[in-house]
């Protein structure tokens, strides 16, 4: 914890901080094991391996974590290959991976980091790399290196909207599903009754994994549609544009957050869109290990969140503290 600047919470317990720190050590050997083929890539089996023999050498050393370590190892070594893969931790290739190349940005006071070598690193959040106060200038910008948008959530459903070509009356053999645009979302992201007030938003129609989507209105109780290109909403990108939806009818939840000193606890109460989600993930920790993933609620450094949150807000998601 010291080597990494891992620190405790105020109120997080001795086995919740070990349990941080041993995620972050498996993520840490699985980066390691990236160079154990000087020659070449390594197979995907390999790092699976180096994290399935850290997680079982840390169980039998701390018998008393048994209960809230993670239960399933194959969960674990998931959860550290699909981070390493979505967020350029490596490169990939039908089962092989390697390092990526080293870079660097600098974002206020922190310098994210990937392709850095072992003895490079000096502070880690859940399982990203950064420095503090580094002196360096980057070239690239945040966006650019873990794919973010670049435009805010207005601009994005703006732009939608600017495109739209509307076609009336049309026949769908379907089953529609309507994007739910007021809360509460108990009952799910997607409906099966419209919104017929004059709102423009999203419909979906089709089978899992092959939906198509529309932006769709009601004009004098007559539905109009608009269909949505699929490089838009393809590999869940769809949550960019349902985001962008809420927020412009100020229904977008905010993601709660509780200060406990050098940690921080968020919730996220709305999906966020995929790259900005991978983002947020590889630099966090689970709230809890006993099962995973634990998607929507996190723990991250005070250092990283401060910064994520900037990140973010400026792209129009909201954050509010609760005190506990």
């Amino acid at each position: 914890s010291k080597q990494y600047n891992i620190k405790k919470g105020l109120k997080e317990t001795d086995n919740e901080f070990k349990i941080r720190i041993i995620y972050s050590i498996c993520g840490l050997m699985a980066y390691a094991s990236l160079w154990d083929n000087f020659e070449d890539s390594i197979s995907i089996s390999h790092l699976k391996r180096k994290i399935s023999s850290t997680l079982a050498n840390f169980k039998s050393m701390y018998n008393e974590l048994s209960d809230e370590l993670i239960i399933k190892s194959e969960d674990l070594e998931d959860e550290i290959l699909d981070l390493f893969i979505k967020a350029g931790i490596v490169y990939h290739r039908p089962y092989k991976i390697a390092p990526s190349m080293k870079r660097e940005v600098l974002f206020d006071n922190i310098l994210f980091q990937r392709g850095v070598a072992i003895d490079d690193i000096s502070c880690v959040s859940g399982l990203g790399f950064y420095k503090k106060e580094a002196n360096i200038h980057s070239i690239d910008n945040i966006e650019t290196m873990f794919a973010l948008e670049q435009d805010n959530l207005k601009t994005v459903w703006e732009k939608i909207i600017s495109n739209a070509t509307w076609d009336k009356n049309p026949s769908f053999e379907d089953k529609i599903e309507y994007l739910c645009i007021k809360p509460p979302f108990y009952y799910g992201y997607w409906l099966n009754t419209p919104t017929k007030d004059g709102s423009i938003s999203i419909l979906r129609i089709g089978i899992d994994g092959a939906k198509i989507y529309y932006l769709y209105r009601y004009v004098d109780n007559i539905l109009e549609i608009s269909p949505l290109p699929n490089w838009q909403v393809e590999e869940k990108n769809y949550i960019k544009l349902a985001c962008a939806c809420l927020y412009n009818y100020k229904s977008l939840p905010d993601i709660t957050y509780i200060d406990d000193g050098a940690l921080v606890y968020i919730t996220l109460n709305y999906s966020l869109p995929p790259h900005e989600f991978t983002f947020l993930k590889l630099y966090s920790w689970p709230y809890i290990c006993t099962k995973l993933p634990c998607d929507f609620k996190r723990k991250l450094s005070k250092d990283t969140f401060i910064v994520i949150k900037q990140i973010l807000s400026s792209k129009g998601y909201g954050f509010r503290e609760e005190i506990k």
